[in-house]
């Protein structure tokens, strides 16, 4: 048996957008690479059906989203750039044969739907595209001209130029058409820019044929799911946080007729997708609870709630939401990993056990990995925290480790029971060099309700760290942890706590910052999501000092910890000036750091030689400080 290395986590191939044909037998669905070895990303459209191993559909260096079934299962729709990489446009491929073909030359082709008539398909498209305007071409920005938000327009099976659907203004986030064909329900923004979006947002209904007055159900904050109707095309359900309460993600039933919006009561988990059931009786609802991933059933009022039982091959498994996960002809598709191995494809058939369609690692099954232990402990004010523990898979019994907390993003996130190994969850990639790796869920993640979730706001680096530190405390207390030996490592969120832990204590000997919020003050004024950020830190215009006492920059002058800190150039969310002020802090400080920053790579890395440069700069710092 060999162990796990950088190389196979960025070789990794995982599937994703998952759709169930319209009789429940067939499932399209994406396959990619972890690790990209062009700057553009590939992916590939496979069919599965059980019994069978995928067929690819597409071939060729360009890449595929967004798979759609056609209303009688005979053709799929997807976006592709087939054309100009990067500039994704509306395809069809008929499953009797033949080649894709292009319907659009738009810009900012989106989220396709196929018309219940089969004669159309729905997608959303730049608005100066469906208007025939030129985009501006001069290299130098105009900030009032960086949002391009999208409208809604429908483009025959023939092809042809999109015809704009409405709304008149604004920026479509999410739409889904009714089960007729005749009405929309849709998030809508003021532009597409994140920033706006969180204070903007509501959900609304229209005709497709744009006759009639958009109607506003409700103004939501947050990033909310996409609204799915039910089978008689009465209600609209969606997961959404009210602006009252960012944090506190619900069910939410729309009344079409009457506009009446009624809430599911709260519950300690954070529902993440949600499907009508095929008698529009019910709803099936994912859910990660705790951090484990639940699906349920439950009537529409929320009241009565029971486990949907897949069978033994799926049990324990973690269950992946959002794209991931689709329902059909009363059958269900989904993505489902586990501790030990990534993610395959499953189909449940009308009720049936869930079986696997894909079988997509066998690289791995000559590798050793370690599993996972649930852990659960006391903070110092008595919250009850839940994390992970992964050990090297031969670690001797009673030997203490060098341990690293591995911090996950967000906050408002959550480490669960699926395959740690990627080029950013580094899980299986320290415990193959003998690392003890502590994953915690500290408070402010989600899993246990909104009242959890929010506990951290306003207090970064207070409760949430201590959660982290009297877990740290445990496991040397249970005797798995060298005190003397602990690192800590994280990105974004995860970065930022890195970046505080070693500005609050010399406990860590080694710490890795990855695209960490490092002064509030600036990131908040150049991020992608600035109310996301002041709703949970405080507005900087206002209260400067709030948001200035929980930046690690604050604190810069008191750190001794070794620190790399890595950062991807392009990235909006995190922009690289953090990692820069932050490295430039410590050296001044006489630190031992090192800063690298990735060309091209933004938030998410997704280019094959900056992931594995990345891991393995990772080991070699640990390596450098904890051995």
């Amino acid at each position: 048996m060999r162990g796990y290395t950088p190389e196979l986590a960025v070789d990794l191939q995982l599937p994703s957008q998952v759709q169930v044909s319209p009789d429940g037998t067939q499932v399209a669905f994406c396959l990619a690479p972890i690790g990209h070895r062009d700057t553009k990303p590939t992916s590939t459209l496979l069919l599965a059906v059980p019994g069978a191993a995928p067929r690819a559909l597409t071939a060729g260096d360009y890449q595929v989203t967004s798979p759609r079934w056609s209303p009688d299962g005979q053709t799929l729709a997807f976006l592709a750039d087939r054309g100009t990489r990067g500039d994704m446009q509306l395809h069809t491929l008929a499953l009797a044969g033949g080649e894709p073909r292009a319907l659009t030359q738009t810009r900012g082709a989106d989220s396709p739907a196929w018309s219940p008539c089969g004669n159309f398909i729905f997608l959303l498209a730049r608005r100066t595209a469906l208007r025939n305007e030129p985009e501006p071409k001069r290299e130098f920005i105009v900030g009032s001209e960086r949002a391009n938000p999208r409208g809604l327009a429908r483009v025959s099976v023939l092809g042809g130029a999109p015809q704009p659907i409405g709304p008149a203004d604004g920026h479509v986030q999410a739409y889904s058409v009714s089960p007729d064909g005749t009405q929309v329900a849709a998030i809508m923004a003021d532009s597409d820019q994140l920033d706006t979006g969180w204070t903007t947002s509501r959900v609304v209904l229209f005709a497709t044929d744009g006759s009639g007055d958009v109607r506003v159900v409700t103004p939501i904050t947050g990033f909310p799911g996409t609204p799915t109707w039910s089978p008689d095309g009465r209600t609209v359900a969606i997961i959404a946080s009210l602006p009252e309460d960012a944090d506190d993600a619900r069910i939410r039933l729309i009344d079409v007729a009457t506009g009446e919006f009624t809430s599911f009561d709260a519950r300690e988990e954070t529902p993440t997708w949600i499907s009508f059931t095929e008698d529009g009786e019910g709803l099936l609802v994912h859910s990660v609870e705790r951090q484990w991933s639940r699906l349920s059933r439950t009537d529409l009022r929320g009241a009565e709630w029971e486990a949907v039982e897949l069978g033994d091959e799926v049990a324990g498994r973690w269950i992946e939401s959002g794209l991931n996960i689709h329902a059909a002809g009363g059958s269900l598709t989904f993505t489902a990993a586990r501790e030990t191995r990534p993610s395959d494809v499953y189909l449940q058939v009308a009720g049936a056990q869930a079986a696997a369609l894909t079988n997509l690692h066998p690289q791995l099954d000559d590798v050793r990995l370690a599993p996972m232990e649930a852990l659960r402990w006391t903070a110092t004010d008595g919250t009850e925290v839940d994390g992970w523990l992964i050990l090297p898979p031969d670690a001797a019994e009673g030997t203490r480790l060098p341990l690293v907390a591995a911090i996950h993003g967000g906050p408002s996130w959550q480490w669960g029971n699926w395959f740690h190994g990627t080029w950013h969850d580094w899980g299986q990639v320290l415990a193959a060099q003998g690392y003890a790796v502590f994953m915690p869920n500290p408070r402010g993640s989600s899993g246990r309700g909104g009242g959890f979730q929010g506990a951290n706001r306003y207090d970064f680096g207070g409760g949430d760290f201590d959660d982290i530190m009297t877990g740290i405390d445990a496991l040397i207390e249970r005797g798995v942890a060298d005190a003397d030996r602990l690192g800590i490592c994280g990105w974004s969120f995860g970065g930022f706590m890195t970046a505080w832990a070693v500005t609050q204590t010399d406990r860590f000997k080694a710490g890795v910052a990855g695209a960490a919020p490092t002064n509030w003050i600036s990131k908040i004024g150049t991020t992608d999501i600035r109310p996301a950020n002041e709703w949970n830190i405080g507005v900087v215009n206002t209260e400067p000092e709030v948001v200035w006492k929980v930046s690690p920059m604050r604190y810069a002058g008191q750190a001794k910890t070794p620190t790399l800190v890595v950062h991807g150039n392009s990235d909006v969310r995190v922009p690289v000036t953090q990692g820069w002020e932050f490295y430039n802090a410590l050296h001044a400080n006489g630190v031992d750091a090192e800063m690298v920053a990735y060309p091209r790579q933004g938030h998410a890395f997704h280019e094959r030689a900056a992931q594995l440069d990345l891991l393995k700069r990772l080991i070699g710092w640990f390596e450098k400080y904890l051995v």
